[in-house]
């Protein structure tokens, strides 16, 4: 708890925020922001579940509303930079969201302090009453191009190796690792079948020519890892935010066009690649892909990364592979065989701080590479993810 002038003054304070552009034609997070306030008041220590469920009510499910919470949050810290970069910078007291946290602080301005500190010592003459329109006007160009200029800080924050994927005009396909399902002909269609041989359409044709007696045939189902929707709701985020476009395909129905038509993302496994197999570290170097394990050769030196199985953790590797394609488009590769692997690495790459942190590895935000990164954990909101070795494409 904090004293009751304190507490008045922040009430105060919320109020102002919550009547700014920021915020009052957007409910959900002038709700948001008085809740935070209110428990912090309190000195009620905030969970994201606490959060999820006064914000969403019946509506929110911790396990399928994974990272709501988060998104919410990461988007109200924008929205009090903002204000506090604008109409706010005079205010006495701040409402401060560290990164990280969802428990709100009040801090006095420095800002605020500084220049009230240098108007003591001036005292308004005559002379300046026939300016004060003058300056009026001026202070109001100022918090206008105050206002523009972080605006456009914003949107112009680096993007790195998404810069090609965000643009207005870009043509986006993420392409998701499936597995092709087949049944005997004839028998009961519970019994279900699948081949790690078998990823398409016309790997079904040539293992049917050579296999004929198991008459097999296709069925309309086809089967996906978990690592699939939580990492495609994560990029879907990522692209709605930056007002871009993303359009799904399934690895079993893909063909070359998608490469001539636009971008592309994968995610997912690398043993049920179907045409992506012809793509994917064709060309790297250094790296290759044998049966459950990525291999490294550089400089005579033969290096294996096989995953590790324990009681409580497992230690995965995963190949981020960002690489040119035809007509200038881009293609960006979230590969592993194990889930914990791909929802890490693409959690990571739509943080912008961590990919900042990666960048600093790389000769230049513009560089293409094949990026091998060792991911441990058991899921994805406990898991620790490190580069384990980088190949920068020439």
């Amino acid at each position: 708890m904090i004293g009751e002038t304190t507490a008045t003054a922040v009430k105060d304070i919320l109020e102002k925020v919550c009547a700014d552009a920021q915020f009052f034609k957007s409910p959900r997070y002038t709700q948001l922001l008085t809740f935070l306030v209110e428990q912090a008041l309190e000195g009620n220590h905030v969970k994201e579940q606490t959060i999820g469920m006064a914000l969403f009510n019946k509506n929110y499910n911790p396990i399928k509303d994974d990272g709501k919470v988060r998104v919410y949050m990461f988007n109200l810290r924008k929205k009090l930079d903002a204000y506090y970069a604008g109409q706010g910078s005079a205010d006495s007291v701040r409402l401060v969201l560290e990164k990280g946290s969802y428990d709100i602080q009040f801090r006095p301005n420095e800002v605020k302090k500084e220049e009230s500190a240098s108007l003591v010592s001036q005292a308004p003459s005559k002379s300046d009453v026939g300016s004060r329109a003058f300056w009026g006007m001026s202070v109001v160009f100022l918090l206008f191009s105050g206002l523009l200029f972080v605006f456009y800080s914003f949107r112009s924050e680096k993007l790195y190796c998404w810069d090609g994927f965000l643009r207005k005009e870009a043509v986006n396909t993420v392409v998701l690792a499936d597995q092709v399902i087949m049944r005997k002909m004839n028998r009961n269609q519970g019994e279900l079948i699948t081949n790690v041989a078998v990823n398409s359409a016309s790997d079904y044709i040539a293992y049917n020519n050579q296999h004929k007696e198991d008459s097999l045939i296709l069925t309309d189902y086809t089967l996906m890892s978990k690592a699939i929707p939580y990492s495609l709701i994560g990029l879907t985020k990522f692209f709605v935010a930056h007002g871009a476009d993303l359009s799904p395909q399934l690895e079993s129905q893909a063909n070359y066009n998608i490469a001539k038509r636009g971008n592309i993302i994968y995610i997912g496994q690398r043993k049920t690649m179907s045409i992506s197999k012809e793509i994917f570290l064709s060309n790297s170097k250094i790296f290759s892909y044998e049966k459950d394990l990525f291999v490294s050769k550089r400089d005579g030196q033969e290096v294996i990364y096989r995953p590790k199985y324990g009681h409580k953790s497992l230690t995965e590797y995963v190949m981020v592979s960002y690489f040119p394609l035809e007509n200038g488009h881009k293609g960006l590769y979230f590969v592993s065989d194990h889930d914990i692997g791909v929802m890490a690495t693409v959690d990571m790459f739509i943080e912008q701080e961590s990919l900042k942190e990666f960048y600093q590895q790389l000769p230049s935000e513009e560089a293409y590479f094949n990026a091998l990164f060792k991911v441990k954990g058991l899921n994805r909101l406990d898991v620790s993810c490190e580069l384990e070795a980088l190949e920068v494409i020439p």
